[in-house]
C-alpha cells in the first residue's frame, strides 16, 4: 500500500504586526562645560532642553554634549584625551560660555 496521509493544511491567517509602544525618550546626561541658560555639567535631562536647542544655531555641535548615561565613560575619555567629536563639541561649548559671560 502506498498510499500518503497527507496532513489537513492549516488556515493560513496573516500575522498580526504588533504596533511598537511608545518609545520613552532617553534621558541624556550632559558632559560640557555649564552655560548659564543652557545647561550644567554632569547633570541628566529627561529631555534636551530647548535653551540647548536653541544654541545649536550658533554653536552646531552642542547637541552632541547630550549623551545616553551608558556612553559617559568614552565621552569623558575623549575629554581627557583632547581627541573625537566629543571633545570638538566641548569646545566649542568653551566658545560659548566665554561668549555669554561664563567664569573660567
Amino acid at each position: 500500500m502506498s498510499d500518503s496521509v497527507k496532513a489537513p493544511e492549516e488556515a493560513k491567517t496573516p500575522a498580526k504586526k504588533k504596533q511598537p509602544a511608545a518609545k520613552a525618550p532617553e534621558t541624556v546626561l550632559y558632559v560640557g562645560p555649564t552655560i548659564n541658560g543652557i545647561a550644567i555639567t554632569g547633570t541628566v535631562y529627561s529631555f534636551i532642553p530647548e535653551a540647548a536647542k536653541a544654541a545649536r544655531e550658533k554653536t552646531p555641535m552642542i547637541l552632541n554634549l547630550f549623551i545616553p548615561i551608558r556612553e559617559y565613560g568614552t565621552a569623558e575619555q575623549m575629554i581627557r584625551e583632547k581627541r573625537g567629536y566629543i571633545y570638538s563639541a566641548y569646545t566649542e561649548a568653551l566658545k560659548l560660555k566665554k561668549e555669554k559671560g561664563g567664569n573660567n
